[in-house]
C-alpha cells in the first residue's frame, strides 16, 4: 500500500468472518475428569464453555468467572440453574449456526432435581460439539 496525502485506499471487500468456535471436547473425558477431580474439572468447564458461548453468541450475560464462583458460595446448587440457562442459549446458537433448535433447558432441570445432574453437561457439550462443527 502506498501513502499518499495522507490517504488510504478503501478496505478490500472482506466478507464477514464466521463467529468464533469453541474447543471439541469429547463428552465422556469431560465426565471421566470431573469425576476424578471431584468435580474441580466440572468448574473449569462451566467457565470455558460459557466464555465460548458467550464469544459466539457476542453476549456476555454473565461472566464466566461469576458462574463458578456462584457454582461454589451455593454448593453446585447454581449449577441447577446453569444448565437451565444453558439449555435456551444452545438453542439459540443452534438456530445461529443454521441446526434446529432443541431447548432442553426443562429436561436440564428435571435431570438436576432427580439427582442426573452429571448428564445435562454431557448432554450441552454434545451440541456444543455439533455447534462448532456446524460454524
Amino acid at each position: 500500500m502506498s501513502y499518499s496525502g495522507g490517504v488510504f485506499p478503501p478496505p478490500p471487500n472482506i466478507p464477514p468472518s464466521p463467529p468464533p468456535k469453541g474447543k471439541y471436547r469429547e463428552p465422556g473425558i469431560v465426565l471421566l475428569l470431573s469425576l476424578v477431580t471431584c468435580g474441580i474439572y466440572y468448574l473449569i468447564w462451566i467457565y470455558n464453555a460459557s466464555a465460548e458461548m458467550n464469544t459466539y453468541m457476542g453476549e456476555r450475560d454473565t461472566d464466566p468467572a461469576m458462574e463458578v464462583v456462584l457454582s461454589l458460595l451455593t454448593c453446585y446448587l447454581y449449577t441447577t440453574y446453569w444448565d437451565y440457562k444453558t439449555g435456551r442459549k444452545i438453542a439459540r446458537m443452534q438456530e445461529k449456526a443454521g441446526i434446529a433448535p432443541v431447548d432442553n433447558s426443562l429436561l436440564y432441570l428435571i435431570l438436576n432435581l432427580v439427582g442426573l445432574g452429571f448428564l445435562p453437561h454431557l448432554m450441552q457439550q454434545g451440541h456444543l460439539n455439533e455447534i462448532w462443527a456446524k460454524s
